[in-house]
């Protein structure tokens, strides 16, 4: 058994077709169905079902060893690297898109002034999807408020937020504190986060425990987008503190606090406790905790 039998086991298992993982594999179909029969008498054991492909029992052990054996051949190629100084470092970070635009470009710039060579990608997307995405081991960081499985990740703390609500001033909604009574919004349109994000599950237990159903008539998950669309008078919103902190105010958009709100959530960033971090990654880590 060899590196490239293991590639392409796991090739086939994503693939769930021959033809399709050979020429991912850039072989030729009878060329890889050799070689995974070599491989199955080698190891006594039927990997793959013929028609339709599936894997065995066998198979699934194998997938799931294999998968963390390249797992382990890649974390020692980056951090031999690492060592040698030879080739260019990358980090991928996993962060949602109103994170992105408050912290990043600062941090980025500091980070590159001291590594230019190490080639950063970014992925803004929703918490949920970038969850699965640092399981899955396709982005080495991801910046946010909801904790993984605290056994496998470490969090490193940048500091502890609260929400707002945020509304037209056009609405005219009349108050006397810096606070402002959720239920003053009972009869008036939301603009929500999808339901699989906390600041939505925020908004409607918080509605709810006040005796109203929140009447939600736009879903979006950007928060600048529901920022301008606020803006526009459109509806109310929850909106993170450090996204009120660095966005750009606007003219027709009203912030305030929540009364009776004292929740606060963490704000961290999260990585496998048994990733390898290169230079620039560890430099990231300093410079993103003193942000704030």
């Amino acid at each position: 058994m060899n590196i490239n039998q293991i590639k392409q086991v796991l090739t086939i298992a994503e693939e769930k077709n021959f033809t399709n993982a050979a020429k991912k594999l850039f072989i030729s179909q009878p060329s890889l169905s050799k070689s995974i029969k070599l491989l199955e008498e080698e190891l006594g054991v039927e990997l793959f079902e013929r028609n339709p492909i599936k894997l065995t029992h066998a198979g699934e052990s194998f997938v799931s060893k294999a998968k963390r054996i390249m797992a382990d051949i890649g974390e020692l190629e980056i951090e031999m690297s690492d060592i040698s100084s030879r080739s260019k470092t990358y980090i991928v970070i996993g962060i949602p898109s109103h994170r992105c635009y408050c912290f990043m470009p600062k941090i980025l710039k500091e980070l590159h002034e001291e590594f230019p060579n190490c080639y950063i990608k970014i992925e803004e997307y929703p918490t949920f999807i970038l969850k699965k995405m640092l399981a899955e081991d396709k982005i080495d960081f991801y910046l946010g408020t909801e904790n993984p499985d605290s056994l496998i990740y470490k969090a490193e703390h940048i500091c502890d937020e609260t929400v707002f609500a945020a509304y037209p001033k056009s609405w005219n909604i009349e108050f006397k504190e810096d606070e402002i009574d959720i239920r003053k919004f009972k009869e008036c349109n939301f603009i929500t986060f999808p339901e699989q994000l906390a600041l939505s599950q925020y908004l409607k237990t918080l509605c709810e425990e006040n005796g109203f159903e929140p009447k939600s008539i736009i879903e979006c998950h950007n928060a600048e987008t529901i920022y301008s669309m606020i803006d526009e008078g459109l509806g109310a919103s929850f909106l993170p503190e450090l996204f009120i902190k660095y966005f750009p105010q606007k003219d027709n958009v009203c912030i305030k606090k929540i009364k009776g709100y004292t929740f606060k959530r963490e704000f961290a960033i999260f990585y496998k406790k048994d990733k390898y971090l290169v230079k620039p990654a560890v430099k990231f880590l300093e410079l993103f905790k003193n942000i704030t």
